[in-house]
């Protein structure tokens, strides 16, 4: 029924009259539902401080989880800074860079294999680091150093030249990546030699090829290993083309600013002039020393002295890759070559050791020596004359130029026959020399027919 309490509120009234007997009920239902709607208005007024920039903005209970414990993914933390802290400490794995040292890593195993398989295993993990840290100039030395050992394992002239090419190409690369680096000059001077001599080779093959028909060999080959190797890529050709003693002796100046003594530099201008290469004359006289190539010399003439005539000649060259002015080192090695039986070689030291000083009669001397070797004895005998003319006393002289008379006495036809038998007895020396070292025992007998060591012989 009506009472006080409730007769301003007509709705209350209403429920009153339906439900007299549960009062209690009610009042409990009213509470309920003023507790919600002041929960809802606190919520409101969060959000909209939160908006404004008052107050951070604070998950939902149900997105953090609730007293029941119930598990919630992607956890959130209450602040946007403490999800930043998280972001930021997740680990993304190892960079470009650590990744890139990692396949070097394996480079440097592959390459200490010392297989053709693990050099081209090195080249992958080299290449593996370039693509991915490009900036390292080491990548690029040790990718030349790995093209290298491929060009000399392998034994088909287009791939031998082909590996030399990219060799000079990763070398270059180094270069450019860092021109203070000694050592990536000192690499790419070693491929550009070793360029020029594959592309020598290679074309001799061609040549050689090209003048003969196709073989019955020749289509076996094919059959069993494909079609030939052949070297198409225009970046490859272009560097095989430009290759030049011309060029590698800028890279070996470019090291020698470096390092004006280095041993390996030097020795490589030497080459570059043994090969008929007109070096900078101006620069090798400021790269002259006397005090490094004096003692080379003499460990030559003690070697030379010990019949080591191949030694000699090493030590010989390396005081000459101090200073290429000495006649006398010259003069010394060509000697070494006659007896080395490399005649070509000692008449090109013997015009060197002319063109230095004209008036050194031994000079004239080593030049009629290599001649005579060569067989070409009327050659032998003006030179040796041209010598007397500098020194009528010279004995050597004297007595090469009377061995000259004999041979020019002969006719040419004689003379060639004669020279023939000469280099025929000098190689058989040298196989019984070298047999000698294999112990073959003393029923050994050379050049009287088949029998060599034992009844069966060979």
């Amino acid at each position: 029924f009506p009472c006080a309490l409730c007769s301003p509120s007509p709705p209350f009234l209403f429920l009153c009259t339906i439900f007299p007997l549960n009062l209690p009920l009610l009042f409990l239902l009213l509470l309920v539902f003023c507790t919600l709607s002041a929960s809802y208005s606190s919520q409101l007024t969060s959000n909209r401080r939160a908006l404004s920039g008052k107050n951070p903005v604070s998950p939902p209970l149900f997105l953090r989880g609730g007293s029941s414990g119930s598990p919630v993914s992607p956890k959130m933390s209450d602040t946007p800074a403490a999800d930043a802290v998280n972001i930021e400490n997740v680990d993304d794995g190892p960079s470009d860079k650590e990744r890139a040292q990692a396949a070097k890593a394996r480079g440097n195993a592959a390459h200490q294999k010392g297989t053709n398989e693990g050099y081209q295993e090195a080249v992958v993990a080299y290449q593996e680091a370039i693509r991915l840290d490009p900036s390292d100039h080491v990548f690029h030395s040790n990718l030349c150093a790995s093209y290298l050992e491929l060009s000399k394992a392998k034994w088909k002239a287009p791939e031998v030249v082909d590996a030399a090419a990219r060799a000079v190409e990763a070398a270059k690369q180094c270069t450019c990546l860092n021109p203070t680096w000694l050592k990536g000059w000192l690499r790419l001077s070693t491929a550009e030699e070793a360029l020029l001599q594959a592309r020598e080779k290679w074309e001799k093959e061609k040549k050689r090829k090209g003048e003969r028909e196709k073989s019955k060999w020749d289509e076996e080959e094919e059959a069993r290993n494909g079609p030939p190797f052949e070297v198409t890529e225009p970046t490859i050709l272009a560097t095989i083309s430009a290759a030049s003693l011309a060029a590698c002796e800028t890279t070996c100046r470019a090291g020698l600013k470096l390092d004006p003594t280095n041993a390996q530099l030097k020795l490589r201008l030497q080459a570059l002039r043994d090969d008929g290469h007109k070096t900078n004359t101006d620069e090798d006289k400021a790269l002259v020393s006397e005090e490094l190539a004096a003692p080379l010399k003499a460990e030559g003439n003690a070697a030379f002295s010990a019949k080591k005539f191949k030694d000699a000649a090493e030590k010989y060259t390396a005081a000459l890759s101090h200073n290429p002015f000495e006649k006398i080192f010259y003069s010394n090695r060509s000697a070494c070559y006659v007896e080395l039986d490399e005649c070509h070689k000692a008449l090109s030291d013997a015009d060197m050791c002319l063109a230095l000083d004209p008036s050194f009669a031994k000079g004239y001397s080593r030049k009629s020596a290599a001649l005579f070797q060569l067989g070409r004895y009327p050659e032998a005998q003006a030179a040796a004359q041209a010598g007397l003319e500098v020194d009528a006393a010279s004995a050597a002289l004297q007595q090469l130029l009377a061995a000259a008379k004999v041979e020019t006495a002969e006719t040419p036809q004689v003379q060639q026959r004669l020279h023939e038998l000469r280099a025929q007895k000098r190689k058989d020396e040298k196989l019984k020399q070298m047999l000698s070292g294999l112990n073959l025992g003393n029923n050994v007998k050379m050049f009287n027919g088949m029998n060599m060591a034992g009844p069966g012989g060979l």
